[in-house]
């Protein structure tokens, strides 16, 4: 199999087909092999009825509201896309975006080498249209300074290759990417990526090359061509493409920002920052009676708790499927001890929490999104009839609170979920699946204190295993989320360097203005202008496209960071005031910019400023 494939490499094993009905067998992915895939329709149709007969129902339209179930087939590489596999979580939308956001780079980096190239202009256009007087011819002229770039752009790919294989080399730099990135295994890439740069080299040539050489050379050898409307329109455009880029990122980022303040701080329904877990060996396993004691003596601990899994950092567990007809439910079920929903602060709205008794007899509670889901629920009742649930149908002994049981990707909202707390009978059937164990600090304890101790008495107990590391809730969401995080710091290195790139332009483009406009400086100094009136009309100068440029970029950060957003089902709003924050942010980087480089032309000697004009 693939690197990037689910399926890993290794031990396959054929299960005996006698097992395919049991109800723990969990090899629920149906693999099918068309021989024409223009037969997908017919085939999906076909496991419908398939099931329909199965189940025994005669009536589509019936089957589709009780089953509440589609059934389509979808091509092996679109899987991890589509959310059809429970380990699935892909985005295109995330995909396209750095795909986009890679493109602006490359064309911005063009705008920036386009940038330097004209701020040389007032340098060289003199000696330029001297040797068209000397008869040079233009296309000669042009495709020097278009040869110039290229070796450049040229020396700047060499730099990148050099930058690429240290990236190679550094763990934190590994961390933003999640596949192999060498030059071997991206031959076709890298190699499309190196004309890429070579052409943004030749292209950024071919505007200042024309500009440059399409004035009259006598005009040109009088000066007066740098402040023409031409110029000032081609000025401002680049500008305004580059400050539109930047508003959008700087809003994508903030959007970012809060999603992941939100999947952080957010209401879980339990007590997430207050709980350690950690899983248990076969031995310590038998041993829970003694590590609860054990660990209830300790002063900072509240409560020792047992499941089956972690709640909250995931997006699979176990699900159920019971009842047919009218009284069919499906559910999220995880079994537990009785002290589990105590440690994990879960409230009880309805009913009791399980009691240690409840271990000879078995119990369920319910969330409150299950009791509304299925009305024919109710506290004291039996879950189901013995004749469908077997030795599960168990009393219903309460009713807790919503909580997220799975990531934000998922709606929560909707999930119904049981705990179960099995009797000694389906105990020995099922296996003691309850091998993770949480630990509730007190209050006021230090956590890392509670860890060590923690770690000391399973170590203690369990010489088999002996290295015992607790976990803190917030680090299993790190890792839970470590897709999402990874695309977030990728983002924000790109729009560091757009922004970066944003700033040498402008800086570029204002030399551009202020060498053209010295002799308007020396003069507006000697009639008493200050130094703050000067720098503050370069400021302004910059303050209309900036403006311009914000709004035409806010509807597309809105939009971007809307699609973004799209992949998680619970998400934080995009907050109105991200906006105007993204636009004082980068106006200011823009205008200390522009106010750092008038500033030298502003206070030079205007004297000197009005003799070399």
């Amino acid at each position: 199999m693939p690197d990037n494939c689910s399926i890993g490499n290794g031990l396959y094993m054929c299960e005996n087909p006698k097992d395919a009905g049991d109800a723990s067998e969990w090899s629920f992915n149906i693999f099918v092999r068309l021989d024409d895939p223009p037969n997908k329709a017919a085939v999906e149709r076909a496991f419908k009825k398939e099931v329909m007969r199965q189940t025994g129902y005669t009536d589509e339209k019936k089957f589709e509201k009780e089953y509440g179930q589609s059934f389509r087939l979808t091509p092996v590489d679109d899987i991890y896309f589509s959310g059809v596999g429970l380990g699935d979580k892909g985005n295109r939308n995330l995909v396209n975006v750095l795909t986009v956001a890679s493109v602006f780079i490359l064309f911005i980096a063009l705008l920036n080498l386009l940038n330097f190239t004209l701020s040389e202009v007032p340098m060289r256009i003199r000696s330029i249209n001297t040797r068209r007087v000397m008869g040079a011819s233009q296309s000669s002229l042009r495709l020097q300074m278009i040869m110039e770039n290229v070796g450049f752009a040229f020396i700047g790919l060499l730099i990148a290759f050099l930058i690429v294989m240290g990236f190679q080399r550094s763990e934190t730099c590994m961390n933003l990417v999640s596949g192999d990135i060498s030059f071997g295994a991206n031959a076709m890439l890298a190699t499309v990526m190196a004309v890429a740069a070579l052409a943004v080299g030749a292209l950024s040539a071919v505007v200042p090359a024309w500009y440059s050489t399409s004035f009259t050379p006598a005009m040109v050898l009088k000066g007066s061509f740098g402040l023409s409307p031409r110029g000032r329109k081609l000025r401002m455009a680049i500008m305004g493409v580059q400050f539109c880029v930047a508003f959008v990122l700087a809003i994508y980022i903030g959007v970012m920002a809060s999603q992941s303040n939100y999947i952080f701080n957010s209401d879980y329904g339990f007590a997430k920052n207050e709980v350690l877990f950690t899983g248990l060996t076969a031995e310590a396993c038998q041993k829970k009676t003694a590590i609860r004691a054990e660990l209830q003596k300790l002063p900072y601990v509240e409560s020792v708790g047992y499941a089956q899994d972690a709640i909250g950092v995931g997006d699979q567990y176990m699900g159920w499927f019971r009842g047919n007809g009218d009284k069919s439910m499906n559910m999220q079920v995880m079994l537990c001890d009785p002290g589990y929903l105590h440690t994990m602060g879960l409230k009880i709205e309805e009913g009791r929490d399980f009691k240690e008794s409840d271990n000879q007899t078995g119990a369920y509670i319910l969330n409150r999104t299950m009791m509304d889901k299925y009305k024919w629920l109710h506290v004291g009742d039996s879950i189901g009839s013995r004749s469908e649930w077997g030795d599960h149908n168990y009393l219903i002994v309460g009713v807790c609170n919503n909580f997220r049981m799975k990531s934000v990707r998922n709606d929560n909202s909707i999930l119904s979920v049981a705990f179960l707390v099995l009797d000694p009978l389906a105990m020995n059937s099922m296996g003691d699946r309850c091998y993770n164990l949480f630990v509730r600090v007190a209050e006021g304890h230090d956590k890392i204190e509670a860890k060590r101790g923690i770690e000391k008495v399973l170590n203690r107990l369990d010489a088999s295993f002996g290295d015992y590391k607790m976990k803190f809730f917030d680090d299993a969401l790190q890792r839970t989320y470590v897709d999402e995080f990874r695309f977030i710091s990728q983002v924000k290195l790109f729009a560091i360097i757009c922004i970066i790139i944003t700033i040498i332009g402008v800086f570029s483009l204002t030399m551009f203005e202020t060498e053209y406009r010295r002799k308007e400086i020396g003069i507006r100094k000697v009639m008493g202008s200050s130094v703050g009136a000067v720098v503050r009309l370069f400021a302004v100068h910059y303050s209309v496209p900036l403006v311009v440029s914000f709004v035409i970029a806010a509807p597309l950060g809105y939009w971007l960071s809307r699609q973004w957003l799209q992949s998680f089902a619970e998400h934080t709003p995009i907050y109105w005031w991200l906006f105007p924050l993204s636009f004082v942010g980068v106006s200011a980087v823009v205008v200390l910019t522009v106010v750092a480089q008038s500033w030298r032309v502003a206070t030079e000697n205007p004297v000197e400023s009005i003799k070399t004009e």
